[in-house]
Protein backbone atom coordinates (compact mmCIF):
# COMPACT_ATOMS: atom_id res chain seq x y z
CA UNK A 1 0.00 0.00 0.00
CA UNK A 2 1.05 3.82 -0.47
CA UNK A 3 3.27 4.94 2.13
CA UNK A 4 1.77 7.91 2.98
CA UNK A 5 3.20 10.25 5.65
CA UNK A 6 6.12 7.75 6.20
CA UNK A 7 6.84 9.44 9.48
CA UNK A 8 4.11 9.17 10.69
CA UNK A 9 3.73 5.45 13.54
CA UNK A 10 0.62 3.97 12.25
CA UNK A 11 -1.24 1.26 14.30
CA UNK A 12 -1.61 -1.72 11.17
CA UNK A 13 -5.28 -2.65 13.02
CA UNK A 14 -5.89 0.93 13.01
CA UNK A 15 -4.88 0.99 9.36
CA UNK A 16 -6.49 -2.07 8.49
CA UNK A 17 -10.20 -0.97 9.84
CA UNK A 18 -9.79 1.99 7.97
CA UNK A 19 -9.46 0.74 4.25
CA UNK A 20 -12.21 -1.79 5.15
CA UNK A 21 -14.19 1.29 6.15
CA UNK A 22 -13.07 3.51 3.34
CA UNK A 23 -13.80 0.83 0.58
CA UNK A 24 -17.46 0.41 1.91
CA UNK A 25 -18.39 4.09 2.09
CA UNK A 26 -16.63 5.10 -1.94
CA UNK A 27 -17.86 2.06 -3.01
CA UNK A 28 -21.42 2.99 -1.60
CA UNK A 29 -21.30 6.79 -1.90
CA UNK A 30 -18.77 7.72 -3.95
CA UNK A 31 -15.62 10.15 -3.42
CA UNK A 32 -17.79 13.00 -3.66
CA UNK A 33 -20.33 12.15 -1.11
CA UNK A 34 -18.42 9.91 1.44
CA UNK A 35 -17.39 11.71 4.62
CA UNK A 36 -14.32 11.38 6.19
CA UNK A 37 -16.02 11.18 9.59
CA UNK A 38 -18.55 8.32 8.46
CA UNK A 39 -15.09 6.30 7.43
CA UNK A 40 -13.61 7.68 10.71
CA UNK A 41 -16.98 6.19 12.80
CA UNK A 42 -16.78 2.84 10.85
CA UNK A 43 -13.12 2.20 11.93
CA UNK A 44 -13.32 2.98 15.38
CA UNK A 45 -10.95 5.60 14.56
CA UNK A 46 -10.77 9.70 15.18
CA UNK A 47 -10.97 11.62 12.43
CA UNK A 48 -7.89 13.30 13.05
CA UNK A 49 -6.22 9.76 13.31
CA UNK A 50 -7.33 9.63 9.06
CA UNK A 51 -5.97 12.62 8.55
CA UNK A 52 -3.09 11.81 10.18
CA UNK A 53 -2.32 8.94 8.37
CA UNK A 54 -3.38 9.56 4.82
CA UNK A 55 -3.23 13.46 4.74
CA UNK A 56 -6.33 13.89 3.45
CA UNK A 57 -9.42 12.97 1.66
CA UNK A 58 -7.99 12.46 -1.70
CA UNK A 59 -5.13 10.44 -0.68
CA UNK A 60 -7.23 7.98 1.65
CA UNK A 61 -9.24 7.76 -1.42
CA UNK A 62 -5.90 6.73 -3.56
CA UNK A 63 -4.43 4.53 -1.08
CA UNK A 64 -7.95 2.57 -0.73
CA UNK A 65 -8.13 2.12 -4.24
CA UNK A 66 -4.41 0.72 -4.10
CA UNK A 67 -5.31 -1.52 -0.69
CA UNK A 68 -8.58 -2.72 -3.19
CA UNK A 69 -6.07 -3.71 -6.24
CA UNK A 70 -3.60 -5.65 -3.85
CA UNK A 71 -6.16 -7.11 -1.59
CA UNK A 72 -8.16 -8.45 -5.10
CA UNK A 73 -4.58 -9.33 -6.63
CA UNK A 74 -3.97 -11.70 -3.45
CA UNK A 75 -7.17 -13.25 -3.81
CA UNK A 76 -7.55 -14.15 -7.57
CA UNK A 77 -7.24 -17.71 -9.40
CA UNK A 78 -4.61 -16.65 -12.10
CA UNK A 79 -4.98 -20.13 -13.11
CA UNK A 80 -8.41 -18.96 -15.17
CA UNK A 81 -6.39 -17.03 -17.38
CA UNK A 82 -3.89 -18.92 -17.82
CA UNK A 83 -4.83 -22.46 -18.33
CA UNK A 84 -6.81 -21.37 -21.02
CA UNK A 85 -7.15 -22.80 -24.51
CA UNK A 86 -6.72 -19.85 -26.62
CA UNK A 87 -7.16 -15.97 -26.34
CA UNK A 88 -11.05 -16.32 -26.61
CA UNK A 89 -11.30 -18.95 -24.19
CA UNK A 90 -9.35 -16.72 -21.63
CA UNK A 91 -11.96 -13.81 -22.33
CA UNK A 92 -14.75 -15.91 -21.56
CA UNK A 93 -13.27 -17.70 -18.52
CA UNK A 94 -12.44 -14.40 -17.38
CA UNK A 95 -15.53 -12.70 -17.04
CA UNK A 96 -17.57 -15.28 -15.43
CA UNK A 97 -14.75 -15.76 -12.86
CA UNK A 98 -14.71 -11.73 -11.90
CA UNK A 99 -18.69 -12.05 -12.12
CA UNK A 100 -18.29 -14.98 -9.36
CA UNK A 101 -15.60 -12.67 -7.58
CA UNK A 102 -17.72 -9.56 -7.70
CA UNK A 103 -20.51 -11.34 -6.26
CA UNK A 104 -18.20 -12.54 -2.93
CA UNK A 105 -16.70 -8.93 -3.03
CA UNK A 106 -19.19 -6.16 -4.06
CA UNK A 107 -17.61 -3.64 -2.40
CA UNK A 108 -14.14 -4.07 -4.50
CA UNK A 109 -15.57 -4.48 -7.33
CA UNK A 110 -17.75 -1.53 -6.77
CA UNK A 111 -14.93 0.84 -5.70
CA UNK A 112 -12.63 -0.40 -8.69
CA UNK A 113 -15.82 0.56 -11.18
CA UNK A 114 -16.42 4.02 -9.67
CA UNK A 115 -12.11 5.12 -9.36
CA UNK A 116 -12.40 4.59 -13.20
CA UNK A 117 -15.72 6.34 -13.44
CA UNK A 118 -14.92 9.22 -10.77
CA UNK A 119 -11.78 10.63 -11.99
CA UNK A 120 -12.81 13.89 -13.41
CA UNK A 121 -14.09 14.04 -10.07
CA UNK A 122 -10.97 13.76 -8.40
CA UNK A 123 -8.83 16.26 -6.70
CA UNK A 124 -6.17 17.29 -10.14
CA UNK A 125 -3.30 15.80 -8.07
CA UNK A 126 -4.48 12.38 -7.99
CA UNK A 127 -5.99 12.40 -10.87
CA UNK A 128 -3.03 11.19 -13.08
CA UNK A 129 -2.03 8.32 -10.19
CA UNK A 130 -5.16 6.88 -9.91
CA UNK A 131 -5.35 6.51 -14.07
CA UNK A 132 -1.94 5.56 -14.11
CA UNK A 133 -2.17 2.99 -11.34
CA UNK A 134 -5.34 0.99 -13.60
CA UNK A 135 -3.18 1.21 -16.68
CA UNK A 136 -0.21 -0.30 -15.43
CA UNK A 137 -2.40 -2.80 -13.61
CA UNK A 138 -4.60 -3.43 -16.81
CA UNK A 139 -1.60 -3.73 -19.00
CA UNK A 140 0.77 -5.66 -17.10
CA UNK A 141 -2.13 -8.39 -15.61
CA UNK A 142 -3.01 -8.30 -19.73
CA UNK A 143 0.50 -9.27 -20.66
CA UNK A 144 1.69 -11.92 -17.99
CA UNK A 145 -1.40 -13.65 -18.33
CA UNK A 146 -1.61 -13.81 -21.90
CA UNK A 147 1.54 -15.47 -22.24
CA UNK A 148 1.00 -18.89 -20.81
CA UNK A 149 -1.86 -18.80 -23.13
CA UNK A 150 0.32 -17.59 -26.10
CA UNK A 151 2.92 -19.67 -25.62
CA UNK A 152 0.79 -22.66 -26.05
CA UNK A 153 -0.75 -21.75 -29.61
CA UNK A 154 0.82 -22.55 -32.60
CA UNK A 155 2.42 -19.46 -33.32
CA UNK A 156 3.99 -18.95 -37.19
CA UNK A 157 7.66 -19.15 -37.43
CA UNK A 158 7.41 -16.11 -39.21
CA UNK A 159 6.09 -13.90 -36.59
CA UNK A 160 8.19 -12.33 -34.17
CA UNK A 161 7.23 -12.38 -30.74
CA UNK A 162 8.19 -8.77 -29.96
CA UNK A 163 5.96 -7.38 -32.95
CA UNK A 164 3.05 -9.69 -31.36
CA UNK A 165 3.60 -8.20 -28.14
CA UNK A 166 2.69 -4.50 -29.01
CA UNK A 167 -0.18 -5.44 -30.94
CA UNK A 168 -1.32 -7.29 -27.47
CA UNK A 169 -0.37 -4.38 -25.54
CA UNK A 170 -1.96 -1.95 -28.04
CA UNK A 171 -5.28 -4.38 -27.38
CA UNK A 172 -4.62 -3.85 -23.93
CA UNK A 173 -4.48 0.19 -24.28
CA UNK A 174 -7.86 -0.07 -26.02
CA UNK A 175 -9.15 -2.02 -23.40
CA UNK A 176 -8.15 0.56 -20.79
CA UNK A 177 -9.48 3.24 -22.74
CA UNK A 178 -12.95 2.24 -23.62
CA UNK A 179 -13.58 0.52 -19.98
CA UNK A 180 -12.69 4.30 -18.73
CA UNK A 181 -15.11 5.43 -21.19
CA UNK A 182 -17.75 3.30 -20.20
CA UNK A 183 -17.37 3.47 -16.88
CA UNK A 184 -17.39 7.35 -16.62
CA UNK A 185 -20.66 7.25 -18.48
CA UNK A 186 -22.05 4.49 -16.06
CA UNK A 187 -20.64 4.87 -12.89
CA UNK A 188 -22.75 1.79 -11.42
CA UNK A 189 -21.96 -0.60 -13.79
CA UNK A 190 -21.36 -3.83 -12.87
CA UNK A 191 -18.74 -6.57 -14.10
CA UNK A 192 -21.44 -8.52 -16.51
CA UNK A 193 -22.24 -4.60 -17.99
CA UNK A 194 -18.95 -5.16 -20.15
CA UNK A 195 -20.07 -7.78 -21.59
CA UNK A 196 -20.07 -5.64 -25.67
CA UNK A 197 -16.51 -4.86 -24.62
CA UNK A 198 -15.68 -8.32 -23.82
CA UNK A 199 -17.44 -9.44 -27.21
CA UNK A 200 -15.02 -6.68 -28.80
CA UNK A 201 -12.23 -8.00 -27.53
CA UNK A 202 -13.18 -11.25 -28.45
CA UNK A 203 -13.64 -10.01 -32.02
CA UNK A 204 -9.97 -7.90 -32.04
CA UNK A 205 -8.55 -11.02 -30.29
CA UNK A 206 -10.43 -13.82 -33.41
CA UNK A 207 -8.77 -11.43 -35.93
CA UNK A 208 -5.46 -11.05 -34.47
CA UNK A 209 -5.20 -15.03 -34.67
CA UNK A 210 -6.99 -15.74 -37.55
CA UNK A 211 -6.38 -12.45 -40.00
CA UNK A 212 -8.44 -10.77 -41.71
CA UNK A 213 -8.16 -12.64 -45.11
CA UNK A 214 -10.37 -15.07 -46.59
Amino acid sequence: MLALNPEVPKDPEKVDRIMKSATHIFAENGYLQAKTADIAKAASVSKGIVFRYFGDKGHLYLATVEYVIEHLTSIADFSVWRDANDLGDMIERAVRYKIELQLQYPDEFTLSVRSFGELGSLPEEIQGEIAELWRNQTTMGMLELEQPVIDRMPIRDDVDRGTLQCLLSAVADQVFGDAQQFMQQHPKAKIEDFEPIIRQIQDEYRILEHGFLK
